[in-house]
Formats: structure tokens, C-alpha cells, sequence
């Protein structure tokens, strides 16, 4: 998809997906390489939820393989992210999402409302990405989205999402998929008895937002920034600590 179109399209639709934008033999590389990082004891405090075994998020990946670098400054991704949230735009987190067989459907939602009013601002204060690092399919979980759902200005209730009609956004592996934060959305449940779906999750947020406010998201240690190439460095300087705490917490 050509970039404005991409631009074009998440702006009606709150989504877009730009297909093969990386080789798949290269998504299968990472693939693997994810699998072992979710399986090392080593890595386990960084789990979103470690009690959850069919559905794990792995914070601080740009620590721990230097292969989402690319994906992170990735720049047909990078042209989409900043249209809606400038020049400056900056990395929120990168993490891995494992959905294992038989995985139950995630919650619709937005993203990074929890604490804003009820009316949604109109300024766009994120834009998602999920890197399909295996494929994405209706049968293994593929992200399901809302389409004009970020026009709406709220968190969907119990009652939007009964009577919302989510699709599927099914790619191929090395496909990226990024979404308003004010779509909503959701992981899909894996149906099947033996495919594993893998992503890599890249969020993006506005100078102005507090990072604070999100839980779970990790600094890029000194070491990792000192040997990040310069375009990279600028989307993560605000974030360089030793400890989550010297930047995340008063």
C-alpha cells in the first residue's frame, strides 16, 4: 500500500496494513528467535501477565534483539506515525505477543484511555503497530479491529462492543498493521490445536504524552542506545535509564 494511501486509509478507517514490508524470511528468523526469548526463565519478570501461559506479552525487546531495531524505524511506518503525530514522534515501548492454540479472544478496547475524560481528544495521541512475525489468519487470532471506530471519541462500553461488528486483519508475515489508539480493538482467539501466532507490538506516542502512564513499558539501557544507529537513537533518547524507575516512576 502506498504511503498515503496507508495515511488515508487509517485516517477513515482507524487502521491500515502495509503488507510484505519486510521479507518473510527474515520475520521467520525473528520468529524464532521470539519463541526462545518466551521461553527463557531468564525473561520472565517481563511478562505482562506471567500467570497467563496462552497469551504472553514480553516488554523490553529492544534490549534483547537488535533485529526489531529495523522494524522500529522502519521508514514507510515512520512516514504513516508521523502524519498523525509529528516530526518528533518517539517510540513507547516495543514488546512480543505470543498467542498460544486454543487462546481465548482478547477484550475490545482502546489504547492509553484508562485515565483520559470520557470524551476522547480529537488530537491523535498514539498510533499502534503489530508486526505479523508469523502469519496473521482468522483461525490463529489475527488482530480484530473496529473501522471507524476512532471517530466515535470513546472507550467502547459493554454495550458499543455487543453491538460493534470487528473484522479481522489477516497479512502475511513480515505485514505490519497500525491503528489510531482510539480504535478499538482486540486480540482474536486462536482456534487451532498447533499454530502459534507471533507479533511484535511497536507503540508511538507525541512528545507531549506523559510515559509515565503506561505500565509495564521498559527503558533502553545504555549499552542497548549506544549502539543504536543515530535515526533510531532520536525515537528512544526520552527513554535511557538503567532501571524502569529512574524514568517511569516519581
Amino acid at each position: 500500500m502506498p504511503q498515503q494511501d496507508a495515511i488515508e486509509h487509517l485516517e477513515t478507517f482507524g487502521y491500515c496494513l502495509i503488507e510484505d514490508a519486510i521479507p518473510a524470511m527474515q520475520a521467520d528468523a525473528m520468529a524464532e528467535k521470539y519463541f526462545q526469548l518466551h521461553q527463557d526463565p531468564a525473561n520472565r519478570d517481563a511478562f505482562q501477565d506471567p500467570n497467563d501461559e496462552l497469551y504472553q506479552t514480553l516488554f523490553g525487546v529492544v534490549n534483547l534483539d537488535e533485529t526489531c531495531w529495523e522494524c522500529i524505524a522502519h521508514p514507510q511506518v515512520l512516514q504513516v506515525v508521523r502524519h498523525f503525530l509529528g516530526d518528533n514522534a518517539r517510540l513507547g515501548e516495543a514488546c512480543t505477543k505470543w498467542v498460544k492454540p486454543r487462546a481465548p479472544q482478547g477484550g475490545i478496547h482502546s489504547d492509553s484511555t484508562h485515565d483520559l475524560p470520557a470524551r476522547l481528544p480529537e488530537t491523535p495521541w498514539m498510533i499502534n503497530s503489530i508486526w505479523m512475525i508469523t502469519d496473521f489468519t482468522v483461525e490463529n487470532g489475527a488482530t480484530l479491529v473496529v473501522p471507524f471506530s476512532h471517530r466515535a471519541r470513546r472507550r467502547p462500553s459493554a454495550s458499543d462492543i455487543a453491538e460493534s461488528h470487528p473484522v479481522s486483519v489477516c497479512g502475511r508475515r513480515g505485514s505490519v498493521l497500525l491503528w489510531h489508539g482510539g480504535t478499538w480493538h482486540g486480540q482474536g482467539a486462536n482456534r487451532t490445536d498447533n499454530q502459534h501466532r507471533m507479533a511484535l507490538n511497536i507503540a508511538y506516542y507525541p512528545p507531549w504524552w506523559n510515559l509515565m502512564r503506561e505500565g509495564g513499558h521498559q527503558p533502553v539501557l545504555p549499552e542497548t542506545f549506544e549502539r543504536m544507529p543515530e535515526a533510531l537513537q532520536r525515537l528512544v533518547r526520552h527513554k535511557v535509564a538503567k532501571r524502569r524507575a529512574d524514568i517511569y516512576e516519581f
